[in-house]
């Protein structure tokens, strides 16, 4: 009897936090009339993450695996169009030479995000043209940032090494800006425009020397 009188109570919470908030009710948080608990006071910028997050959990999207270009053979858009383009989540990370970086100081700028792992085969094939990627763009109004998923810092840096690769390599140990930007998957890699908005996402692998990569990248930039 105990039991059931506090599965009545809670279901008449659960009840009361989903109904609509009254209207021209101000609110910061993200609500809905028929949702289960756990997305209730969701920050608004928490959900694209959240709705990546769990596409990539129940099912995998197109691109996922693939290399440089069996994107195009496979008919999946080498960047995709995120539509409305939210804000990115700021974050601050270090890289390996000991330099801070935070996504906000780098608005006015084109800044294309990699997240990689040297555990993941495809991140370390693409990982050279992400490099002459970001020689192409030194000088210009791009900055091409990679975020390694976990492992030690000893790890990335014998293949950072190997590789002589000079590009920004930011450590994420505990992966929790990945997470916060619904990553699970590796490699993904999000374009931001010059307002720190998400403009495309690429899941899987890519030639990012291709030239429609590199059309689609100058589109973004201001006009001169």
């Amino acid at each position: 009897m105990k039991r059931q009188k506090m599965m009545a109570a809670a279901d008449s919470k659960e009840q009361n936090l989903c109904k609509p908030l009254p209207s021209g009710t101000a609110s910061r948080q993200w609500r809905s009339p028929c949702c289960p608990s756990f997305f209730l006071s969701i920050p608004r910028l928490a959900v694209l993450p959240l709705l990546l997050a769990i596409l990539l959990l129940v099912s995998p999207l197109p691109g996922i695996g693939l290399r440089h270009d069996d994107a195009r053979a496979s008919g999946v858009p080498l960047l995709m169009p995120i539509k409305k383009k939210p804000p990115a989540l700021d974050f601050l990370l270090e890289d390996l030479n000991g330099k801070v970086w935070q996504l906000a100081d780098l608005k006015g700028k084109v800044v294309v995000i990699n997240f990689w792992a040297i555990s993941c085969p495809v991140c370390r094939v693409e990982m050279p043209t992400l490099e002459k990627l970001w020689r192409k763009f030194g000088k210009m109004d791009v900055q091409v940032l990679t975020i390694h998923v976990g492992h030690t810092e000893a790890e990335i840096r014998r293949f950072v090494e190997e590789l002589d690769l000079k590009l920004p390599v930011l450590h994420d140990p505990s992966k929790k800006i990945s997470r916060s930007w619904g990553v699970f998957n590796l490699p993904v890699t999000f374009v931001l425009d010059t307002e720190g908005k998400l403009a495309y996402i690429a899941f899987g692998g890519r030639n990012w020397l291709n030239p429609e990569i590199i059309r689609t990248i100058i589109a973004l930039r201001p006009p001169l």
